[in-house]
């Protein structure tokens, strides 16, 4: 097994070197098999969720002037150093700026910016900096009202609204979003595949306790009910103020009339 791999696990998870190598051993160096195996073992794990595996690079989001619609786009490279230079960050900004009118990944790339289509404009850029480039993410919402973070050009977050909403809670909500990652907005939006896998899991976890039958079913209840509360945005503790949830904070603010209809995140690994 590549040792390069058990230490990527071992930093994603947290759990020890040999939990890792064996759990990679078991799956057939599957990294995401690796995890739900060591989460069926009892580890304590964060779940993955909008992460983008790739090469160097950076993402940004943007809105337009109205705040009706943005996006987020992520370009690579293949050097760490390039990633953070300013060069390859302004042409990141650039290309962002121009993304608005599109709402594909190849609509964008094959667009004409004053003559030039944004894939050419991205080879021309490869010539200067001497890097293979690639316009690896897109992702655009169209709402009522739009908002956006970005951390780091490593994290980016945009959230749509119903209504328009002050635009300090907006931004709270986007902050929130980044910092703990949600998986959906609320319970009825959780993919099924999900909510089967994290059934398989917690059934093994207390499968091996010592318990009546009839207990081990209100522990797998309760776990479940927990796993919503934690991983939904509306549910989560709000990252400001751990006594009310999200949704309660955007009542506190709107009297329960905005609602969020959609947001992405994007994660580079």
């Amino acid at each position: 097994m590549k040792i390069s791999l058990i230490k990527r696990l071992r930093e994603t998870t947290g759990v020890g070197i040999m939990d890792c190598k064996k759990a990679l051993i078991r799956t057939n160096g599957n990294f995401e098999m690796a995890i739900d195996l060591l989460r069926k073992k009892g580890k304590k794990i964060a779940i993955r969720r909008s992460y983008i595996e790739g090469k160097e690079g950076a993402v940004t989001s943007s809105i337009n002037l109205d705040s009706t619609c943005g996006t987020i786009i992520g370009l690579s490279c293949e050097t760490d150093f390039l990633s953070r230079s300013s060069i390859f960050l302004d042409f990141l900004f650039e290309l962002s700026r121009k993304s608005f009118l599109y709402d594909k990944k190849r609509e964008f790339l094959f667009s004409f910016h004053h003559g030039v289509s944004i894939q050419e404009m991205i080879f021309e850029k490869m010539s200067v900096v001497g890097e293979k480039l690639e316009l690896k993410i897109f992702e655009k919402i169209n709402s009522p009202f739009v908002t956006n973070y970005t951390h780091n050009n490593q994290i980016a977050t945009l959230v749509g609204f119903n209504s328009v909403i002050d635009k300090s809670v907006a931004k709270d909500i986007a902050m929130h979003i980044t910092a703990m990652d949600p998986i959906a907005l609320n319970e009825q939006e959780i993919p099924e595949y999900l909510m089967k896998k994290e059934l398989e899991i917690i059934q093994h976890q207390v499968k091996i306790v010592k318990k009546p039958e009839e207990m081990k079913k209100k522990i797998i209840s309760g776990k479940i009910k927990k796993f919503v509360l934690e991983n939904t945005l509306l549910n989560q503790k709000f990252i400001k103020d751990q006594r009310i949830t999200v949704q309660e904070y955007i009542k506190k603010f709107t009297k329960g009339e905005i609602k969020i209809n959609s947001y992405k995140r994007i994660c580079l690994l």
